[in-house]
């Protein structure tokens, strides 16, 4: 229920050790006239770094494994026997697995139709903040120029899920973070949180890094500079945009993004969160991770009257299993190669 991701990049005449840089890039020269180094970027401030520090710890000391939820009244026996025999996962509940999932089977057919919500306008308090995010340069990159959104509120009854599995340690992490009473303006923040990453180390002419969840980018295509005495080559690993986001398919509301955060708000009492939304004309614009699982056959999603929702993780079709705790590991590998090769004549 992870993503490993291992990039093997390729820089010429890497030659030294690289050295970790914050949000100014610097040069590392090596024998010829190029030079391999990467860029993090870190925006949080000291508060979030806490909490972050905060959450490792509670991580730490949960033990080899972690409870999750698996919306199984969803799948079908042949999806669940290979969830179970193919992924870190183990039932730990009353009775048989196979009693378990007939159960939540049967719990999903007695589900009432749903009733699609409707998203609402930002209250006149918090959109001072909404114009505050339309101008950060992660806003203009990977929101603005990709498709219309908007900022709205959203009911968590209504939001469809796009996933099948939430960990539900994570969910009570994040759920401490919270006020115990509504709150705009900390709710607003919770949903649209700055983005981060964990320091790395760097061993040899490897950069590791590690995280609790599958947010990190780096950029496949590096980015060459002419200097003085050669070339700069440059990959850039920052944290993947995280804000709570809704797509409108189909006269349904889709949580594109933000299970855990929706739940964690869910769990602390609200009845609404904050998101950024817009339109899509098809399923398959959504990309979803899991999309080969049945439960997510258009037949059993988009055009069903009762697809599974984010709130059915609480309800009778979710069964609660242990998942082995895990990490992402992403490793960058600066590589050296020199080629002879016959020249060609003209």
């Amino acid at each position: 229920m992870t993503a490993y991701d291992s990039l093997d990049l390729a820089a010429r005449a890497l030659s030294k050790k690289p050295r970790l840089v914050g949000a100014t890039p610097r040069t590392l020269h090596g024998r010829s006239l190029a030079a391999f180094y990467y860029v993090v970027r870190n925006l949080v401030d000291a508060e979030e770094r806490q909490s972050e520090r905060s959450d490792a710890i509670d991580l730490a000391g949960a033990g080899a494994h972690r409870s999750h939820g698996l919306l199984l009244g969803f799948l079908t026996k042949a999806e669940v026997d290979a969830l179970f025999s193919q992924n870190p996962v183990r039932f730990d509940g009353d009775g048989t697995l196979a009693a378990a999932h007939e159960r939540a089977r049967l719990a999903r057919n007695a589900l009432q139709p749903h009733s699609p919500g409707v998203t609402a306008p930002l209250p006149a308090d918090i959109r001072r903040l909404a114009a505050e995010i339309q101008q950060t340069a992660v806003y203009k990159k990977e929101y603005e120029a990709k498709a219309d959104y908007e900022f709205v509120s959203v009911p968590i009854a209504a939001l469809v899920t796009p996933q099948m599995n939430v960990d539900w340690e994570y969910v009570r992490q994040l759920a401490h973070r919270l006020p115990a009473r509504p709150n705009g303006a900390s709710d607003f923040a919770f949903a649209f949180p700055t983005a981060n990453i964990t320091e790395p180390i760097i061993k040899g002419n490897t950069v590791v890094f590690t995280s609790h969840a599958p947010n990190i980018a780096v950029a496949p295509v590096p980015i060459v500079r002419r200097t003085a005495q050669g070339f700069d080559v440059v990959f850039e690993a920052k944290s993947r945009p995280n804000f709570v986001m809704v797509a409108r398919l189909a006269g349904k509301l889709v949580l594109h993004n933000g299970v855990h955060k929706v739940l964690a708000l869910r769990l602390r009492g609200r009845t609404q969160t904050f998101a950024v939304a817009y339109e899509v004309q098809h399923q398959a614009q959504l990309g979803l991770p899991q999309a080969n699982l049945s439960m997510f056959a258009e037949v059993n999603y988009s055009t069903h009257v009762r697809p599974p929702l984010v709130v059915d993780f609480d309800g009778p079709t979710a069964v609660p299993v242990s998942m082995r705790s895990t990490m992402n590991v992403y490793r960058l590998v600066g590589q050296t190669e020199e080629i002879i090769a016959p020249a060609l004549s003209i």
